[in-house]
Order: C-alpha cells, then sequence, then structure tokens
C-alpha cells in the first residue's frame, strides 16, 4: 500500500524529474535528504512513505521566489492517448461478373442424386434445384407446386395426388410423370427400402406405408397413420419434403433394392430453376439458371455455393466483395455490417430454438406402432448410470428417474439464457422454454419459463450421487445455427461455462465434430451425448397446434432420432394427428408440455432469429418465403442490382 501526501503552489509549468531509489531487499528504512535549489515561483514540500518497500524518501525543494503573488492550480490527470478507430468500410462492388452470385455458406452437403442414397435433399429444394409437391407461398399458405390438386380419403387412409402437367426434367429425361414421384418415395421410405439413408427415411416410414401410380398423372399414398402435416411438412419444400428425380436416369437400373444406379450416384437431376452444373461435397456446388421453366426462370445466371466454415471467414470475404451472401453469420458480426450497408434479413421469417436435449432417455419399451420390444438393454440403455439418463426398467437403479430428473433441472437452472443473448447474441433473440414453444407467442405461457438459479441448481445436485457434479459429459453441437464453426458452437461454449463455474469438478467437453460422427447413434437409438440444437422441431414458424415430436420416439425408428424416445410424446402424437378440432389439439400439445417441463428432458436456452447478409451492390431485393428450417430460399426470385 502507498501512501502519498502532496502540498502544490504552481504560478509557472516546469518538469522536474527526480531519480526515486528503492532498497527492495533492504531489511532497514533508508532516510534519503535531498535540497535543490532552482529558479521557478514554487514551494513544493513533499513527503513519500512506501511501506512495501520500507523506503521512506524525504525531499525539500527550497526557491528564490520574484514574484511575490502565488497562483493554485489543480494537477493535470494524464489521460490516455485516444486509439484512432477506423471507420467501418462501405459495403465493396462485388467482383463477381454481373449476372452471377457467389454465397459463402457453413456447409455444402454430399452431391449424390439418387434417393436412397442421401440426396442432399434440403439444398436441392432450398436452393432451387429440386421442388417439392407442395410448397409455401409468400403469406405462408400451403400452395401446391408438383402437385396440382389432391383428394383426402372420408376415413383418412390415403390421399390421391393429381400431378402437374408439363414440368421438365433437366437434360433429357422427359416430362415428370406418376411413375417418378412413386420411385423416388420408394427409394427414400425405409419402409419400402429398408436401406435407404434419405434425410426422411424415417418420417417417411411413420407417415407412409405405400405409395402407388393410380395413372399416369395420379399417385396414391397410403398413411400409416394420418398426420394433418403431410402436405405443409414433409411433402413441402420449404420443410422436409423431398425433391424428385427420374426414374429413367437409371438407364433399367430402377428397382427399389438397387442402390447401383451409376448416374445418379454422380449427378444431380431434379425440376428446379437451376441445374447443377458442378457439385463436391464440403467444397463448393455452382448452379446454372435454366432458360425456360414451367414456373419461374431466374435472374441470376448463376449462383456458386462456396462452403466457408469459419463464421470469420464469411465475413471478411463479403467485406473484400468476395461473395455476394453469406448464411450463418454470428450475431456479433451483424451490427457492424449493417452499419457498412450491407442488408441482414431474415429471408424465410423462421427463428431457431436452441435447447440441451438430454440423449439416451430412451422410456419406450414397445414400438408405439408394432407394438415389438425394443430390447433396450442390447442398445446399452439402463447399462450405466449416467447421470442425466433415467432407468425405468423395473428391478435396475431404483430411484433413477427421479435422481435424473434432478440432474436435469439442475444444469437446466445453471444456464444464464440473458447473458447468453448480451453476449453471444449481441442482443438479439430471446429467452427460450421448450423447442415446441415460442415464448414470444400471444398463447405463451408464463409457467413453461426455466429460471436461472445458480444456488438452486447446486442444491438440487446437491440431493444426487453427484453432489458436486463430478461425472463426465459431452455436448454435441448440432448442425444448426451455423453448427460447430457459428452460434450453436458459441451458445454452447458459454452453457459450459457456466456448468463449470458452478460443478468445476465436472469433466464437460463441447464436441464440434462432423454429424457423421453422431449420426449411427442417432438413427440406431444408441446415442447418450446430449444433442445441442433444435432436433427438427425448433423453428418458431411451426403451429403449436400441429403434432410434435415424432423423431422423439419409436414411430420414426429406422431413420433419424433425437436420441429420446419418450412414451408421452408419442402418445400426444397420435391423438392431435387424429384431432380435426384446432382448439383440442392445441389443448392435448399444452399438457405434453407441462409434462416434458416437469421432466426437463430438453432445456431450452436461446431463441436465435436466422439472418442472411447479403451486399445490396449485388442484389437489390430478396423476398423469400416462410420456412421451418431453410434459412434461405427462393433463389430465383432474387432481384439482381446489376
Amino acid at each position: 500500500m502507498r501512501f502519498l501526501k502532496n502540498r502544490l503552489f504552481l504560478a509557472v509549468s516546469l518538469l522536474v524529474a527526480l531519480p526515486v531509489a528503492i532498497a527492495a531487499c533492504s531489511s532497514d528504512p533508508e532516510i534519503v535528504e535531498k535540497i535543490v535549489e532552482v529558479e521557478k515561483v514554487v514551494e513544493v514540500e513533499k513527503e513519500v512513505q512506501v511501506e512495501v518497500t520500507k523506503v521512506v524518501e524525504k525531499e525539500v525543494e527550497k526557491t528564490v521566489e520574484k514574484k511575490v503573488e502565488v497562483v493554485v492550480t489543480a494537477t493535470p490527470i494524464p489521460t490516455a492517448t485516444p486509439i484512432p478507430i477506423a471507420p467501418l468500410e462501405p459495403a465493396p462492388q462485388p467482383k463477381n461478373a454481373a449476372g452471377t452470385l457467389t454465397a459463402a455458406v457453413f456447409d455444402v452437403a454430399p452431391g449424390v442424386g439418387l434417393p436412397a442414397n442421401q440426396a442432399p435433399v434440403e439444398a436441392m429444394q432450398y436452393w432451387g434445384v429440386g421442388e417439392g409437391l407442395f410448397a409455401m407461398d409468400a403469406g405462408g399458405t400451403i400452395v401446391n407446386r408438383l402437385a396440382s390438386g389432391y383428394t383426402i380419403a372420408e376415413d383418412q387412409a390415403y390421399v390421391d395426388i393429381d400431378i402437374r402437367s408439363g414440368v421438365k426434367f433437366h437434360g433429357d429425361f422427359g416430362e415428370l410423370t406418376a411413375e417418378d414421384i412413386v420411385w423416388t418415395l420408394d427409394q427414400s421410405n425405409a419402409t419400402t427400402n429398408p436401406t435407404s439413408i434419405h434425410g426422411q427415411a424415417g418420417d417417411y416410414a411413420a407417415l407412409f406405408s405405400k405409395h402407388e401410380v393410380i395413372d399416369s398423372d395420379t399417385v396414391r399414398l397410403t398413411f400409416s397413420a394420418f398426420d394433418p402435416r403431410w402436405n405443409g411438412h414433409f411433402l413441402n419444400e420449404q420443410a422436409q419434403g423431398t425433391a424428385f428425380v427420374p426414374k429413367a436416369a437409371c438407364d433399367g437400373d430402377a428397382t427399389i433394392a438397387s442402390l447401383s444406379c451409376p448416374y445418379l450416384q454422380e449427378n444431380i437431376v431434379s425440376t428446379g430453376p437451376y441445374t447443377v452444373s458442378e457439385w463436391k461435397q464440403d467444397d463448393k456446388a455452382i448452379l446454372t439458371k435454366q432458360s425456360e421453366h414451367w414456373r419461374k426462370v431466374g435472374n441470376a445466371d448463376t449462383i456458386t455455393f462456396l462452403e466457408v466454415p469459419e463464421p470469420a471467414t464469411r465475413v471478411a470475404m463479403l467485406r473484400t466483395g468476395e461473395v455476394d451472401i453469406a448464411d450463418s453469420i454470428p450475431l456479433k458480426d451483424i451490427k457492424p455490417l449493417a452499419e457498412s450497408g450491407f442488408k441482414a434479413e431474415s429471408i424465410t421469417r423462421a427463428g431457431r430454438v436452441h435447447q440441451i436435449i438430454f440423449s439416451g432417455n430412451y422410456w419406450e419399451a414397445n414400438h408405439h406402432r408394432t407394438g415389438e420390444d425394443l430390447k433396450r438393454t442390447g442398445s446399452g440403455y439402463c447399462i450405466h448410470d449416467l447421470p442425466w439418463v433415467g432407468c425405468n426398467i423395473e428391478g435396475k437403479q431404483p430411484g433413477d428417474m427421479e435422481e435424473a430428473r434432478d440432474v436435469r433441472w439442475a444444469l437446466a437452472k445453471a444456464i444464464d439464457r440473458e447473458l447468453i443473448i448480451d453476449t453471444v447474441l449481441d442482443g438479439f433473440g430471446n429467452v427460450a422454454s421448450l423447442e415446441y414453444v415460442d415464448t414470444t407467442a400471444e398463447w405463451f405461457k408464463d409457467k413453461w419459463l426455466i429460471p436461472y438459479d445458480p444456488a438452486a441448481a447446486a442444491e438440487q445436485m446437491a440431493k444426487t450421487a453427484w453432489p458436486e457434479g463430478k461425472f463426465v459429459m459431452n455436448i454435441w453441437t448440432g448442425g444448426e445455427l451455423g453448427g460447430s464453426g457459428g452460434t450453436n458452437a458459441e451458445i454452447n461454449d458459454a452453457v459450459a461455462g457456466m456448468w463449470l463455474s458452478i460443478w468445476p469438478d465436472m469433466d464437460l467437453q463441447v464436441m464440434k465434430s462432423a454429424y457423421s460422427v453422431i449420426r449411427p447413434g442417432l438413427v440406431g437409438r444408441t446415442n447418450t451425448i446430449p444433442y445441442a440444437g433444435d432436433c427438427d422441431e425448433g423453428s418458431t414458424t411451426i403451429p403449436f397446434d400441429w403434432p410434435h415430436g415424432s423423431t422423439e420416439t419409436s414411430i420414426t425408428r429406422g431413420g433419424f432420432g433425437c436420441g429420446i424416445e419418450i412414451p408421452k410424446i408419442a402418445e400426444t402424437f397420435d391423438k392431435v394427428s387424429a384431432e380435426s378440432d384446432s382448439a383440442k389439439r392445441f389443448e392435448y400439445n399444452e399438457e405434453m408440455v407441462d409434462y416434458l417441463y416437469d421432466q426437463m428432458i430438453f432445456a431450452g436456452t436461446v431463441q436465435v432469429p436466422t439472418l442472411v447478409v447479403y451486399n445490396p451492390n449485388s442484389i437489390s431485393g430478396w423476398l423469400g418465403t416462410p420456412s421451418m428450417f431453410a434459412t434461405m430460399n427462393e433463389f430465383e426470385s432474387i432481384e439482381l442490382a446489376r
């Protein structure tokens, strides 16, 4: 501690440098006396005691005064020299040729055209290569696309769909027919093709048991169980539908069992306004507009999608004019870009609910549709005592369901959602609750808010077998919100830091691996690593009165799942699917959310707006359509600035 006593009488400014010697290792105080005579109108008496170094320095300065007048002024306080901040550069002129666009995206999916082999179904539709049977208009109403109409059987056993005439495939593969529709769905559906790894293999297995050609312009799809989302979600190009491909492209080798179709293994052919000129997974895709199209000819001659995993690089490429469009930009970078004149817009008017899904809670003993014994212990369930997983097999791990609930609730209460909004999201977004609910909606119930209470979190954890939170846990970063290089990863890092601040002995890791690493466990229903993302249900544009959560039940076995299978979700899914009254569907779902909130199967963190940034010197206007999953769509509708 330093004590300083000054008495200053100043009339004329004069800088005097006084050397100070400090005997840091001396054991006895040292007295130093200096007398300095200078010609200045200043009288200074100054005592300095430095206790830490045991040095006392006493200085006396005497001056010969030439003036009687004494002026007292304040000692000026030194201030830091301001560092000049360069003004943000305005949005640059694009480097691309006029009539072309380049987009930086965080992922370019596999370039496979065969549906059964995981064709890039969503990208094909969102980017304008493929089309669905149905779509959304600008107001969010379901409209016909490749379908021209449909008729649902009175008992809801099947739907007959009329196929639009005059729709041509890319290249020389002729017009789309009912046979192409059925062949694509037979390839994709895990019921009709058990080897399918199509993105909607499990969804279609839960929805359709059979696809038939009625005539050249009509198909019949038989429901496994009727689901009112069939055309607004599963066959809709702005949700989780599929693009359609020509059976003729397989040169006669078009049986469902065959996955060897060489042409579609290497080429993507569909019906959209853009054709694929080049597609390299994890690298780039180059699309070229069709000179003629039944619906809309695109304005941009070519659109190139570059995989740029690092958000900072995407931002830099925007600022240099190398790209015209970038998605999944961290929200903290949005404001500086907007100040430079870039446009940041929600092209598809969607937000995403980020949450931690406590994977491993496989509570269904039998398949919800077939009644088949799921043999859960053979998949590892109830074999290891994972803190967040409740074992509900009688005779195994007694009391585990309640204990695991305490762990999940402790972790949920330890998340400071407002802090994540202020820091990671730069003030954008809202707190989240559970994936099925939008906390900004008029119908939202405050009873579903998750409190931030670290003291209560520690107390609840202390009731368990892990009172100090000393256990191993990973969080896998899903591909939503920019995946491992974007906002999702930043949120997960923040959550991990909050947990470790309360339980420093927790062995916690945020996994930022490729989806291919975790997919086998999600499909096989063996994954126990908590999944951070929104798992097909976290779009704020999904209506609350729709059926929810089939991928969180055994209904979609054979395809993608979220790492949990909850009987209450499966039961409610069926009740809502069969109910025609919207008010009753709402009531059933509210009851389910009450249950899931109590069990805290997934802990919501924040709701994140999905914004796309583009250069106004390249694009003068872009109106997409509402989408539950796409960040950007309707590329054919982009209005060029040059």
